[in-house]
């Protein structure tokens, strides 16, 4: 009886461990807007959006992708293995895709992006504002760019 006992309350605890591992990570989610609506690509379009943290004084950093909704707006970061991403600043990559090619040319990639926000433990809905970026500006000199390329010529 003793080592039944002893058994369940080792149980017990190593539940309670696997329950507080990952505490300190965040499924985030949130929506991504322009001109104060839900942003929707257009169909063909598809969306990519990586999460690069600002502080990255290791030489060493994870990235994390979202999950973006063209129905509604929204999107979504589980992280690695499911856990959700640390809390921190982020500075949020966006590439608007159609056919394997970036209508923004890779303008709002990396550090050129200027789209930064902090996920804390209490982020409830995130909010990517695609007009701090000058997104149609960016997409108009994309589509110029993409139709000096085929000359002018539409497919």
């Amino acid at each position: 009886m003793n080592l039944v006992k002893r058994l369940g309350v080792c149980f017990f605890v190593g539940i309670l461990a696997l329950g507080c591992g990952d505490s300190g990570f965040v499924k985030a989610r949130g929506r991504v807007i322009k001109g104060g609506e839900p942003f929707l690509a257009d169909d063909g379009e598809g969306m990519r959006i990586v999460f690069v943290p600002l502080d990255t004084s290791g030489t060493k950093y994870d990235t994390y992708a979202a999950a973006y909704d063209p129905a509604d707006g929204s999107f979504f970061v589980m992280g690695k293995q499911d856990k959700g991403l640390p809390p921190g600043m982020y500075r949020v990559s966006i590439e608007l895709m159609k056919k394997k090619e970036d209508l923004l040319n890779g303008k709002l990639m990396g550090a050129k992006s200027p789209l930064t926000l902090e996920v804390t433990k209490n982020s409830k809905d995130l909010v990517i504002d695609l007009d701090q970026a000058n997104f149609d500006t960016l997409l108009a000199a994309g589509a110029a760019k993409a139709a000096k390329r085929s000359g002018g010529k539409k497919k």
